[in-house]
């Protein structure tokens, strides 16, 4: 639903707020408009004058998101206002392009605080730029990765999963889903590619995804069968991280009413044994 008072008072602020200056228009003498004037505006965002007067006066019904987009290119607004301005006029912004989004430390310390849970962050395709340790003793595979990891890879590529994950064939339905509408919220070359690949090596992938079924995610119950200390049941979350558009932390706790916590202790501490070098005596 478009707010139109509160869309025009954000529009004629932020007009207001920029000086000629600082789009490359003179300053000419005895200028009396704060800011910029609405026909300096309407010509930075090739619309209508009158367009933009019934926008500011909030006597508009309804916007296209091209001209909001127009309008925050030439109002030089921020992330953060380009959402609120597609908020206020109740418009589903443009799909966000986020190739090429570096880690930084940061996130390796996030997830190392969270131990002893399981933790790691995905990035705009789902690569793992990082984990913690207790996320690489339920998941041993991690410490034989060389070089990048991808969450989807590594759930269709290993054997071990099929029968260590007993919701498999159920997750990977989930997966699929999830990322296809992933990939069209933040498109990047490198989701489309994967998504290729896995559909020509997959027949499960290649079945979930022909269905065009799309699922966010939710928080769930996964269980483990773990070959050492028997059944794991975790709760699974994934939380955003707004300075990384796409990136999520993706956490794994005990399950309420179970004895994972102390099974996974168990875990840890026999992980821990084999990481510590052998004894010199």
């Amino acid at each position: 639903m478009m707010r139109a008072a509160d869309l025009g008072d954000f529009l004629r602020t932020r007009r207001e707020r920029i000086q000629p200056g600082d789009v490359g228009l003179p300053a000419s003498p005895g200028r009396r408009t704060a800011g910029l004037r609405r026909e300096e505006v309407a010509v930075l965002a090739n619309i209508g004058v009158s367009w933009l007067t019934r926008l500011e006066q909030g006597r508009a019904n309804r916007v296209s998101a091209e001209v909001l987009s127009a309008l925050a290119d030439a109002l030089r607004l921020s992330t953060a206002e380009r959402t609120h301005l597609f908020g206020l006029a109740g418009v589903r912004p443009p799909a966000v392009s986020v190739g090429g989004t570096a880690s930084d430390p940061s996130q390796r310390t996030l997830v190392d605080g969270l131990q002893p849970n399981p933790a790691y962050v995905l990035d705009h395709a789902w690569n793992l730029v990082c984990w913690n340790r207790a996320e690489t003793a339920l998941f041993p595979v991690l410490g034989t990765i060389d070089g990048p990891a991808n969450l989807l890879r590594l759930t269709f590529d290993t054997p071990a999963l099929r029968t260590f994950m007993t919701d498999w064939d159920e997750e990977i339905v989930r997966l699929t889903h999830q990322f296809r509408l992933h990939v069209a919220q933040f498109p990047n070359d490198e989701g489309v590619a994967l998504a290729d690949e896995l559909r020509a090596a997959h027949s499960e992938f290649a079945t979930a995804w022909a269905r065009h079924d799309v699922a966010v995610f939710s928080s769930h119950t996964r269980r483990f069968r773990h070959e050492s200390v028997g059944e794991l049941v975790f709760d699974h979350h994934r939380l955003g991280l707004p300075d990384h558009p796409g990136w999520t932390v993706v956490i794994y706790t005990p399950t309420a009413g179970t004895d994972t916590t102390e099974r996974f202790a168990a875990v840890l501490d026999l992980t821990g044994r084999e990481d510590r070098p052998a004894s010199t005596k």
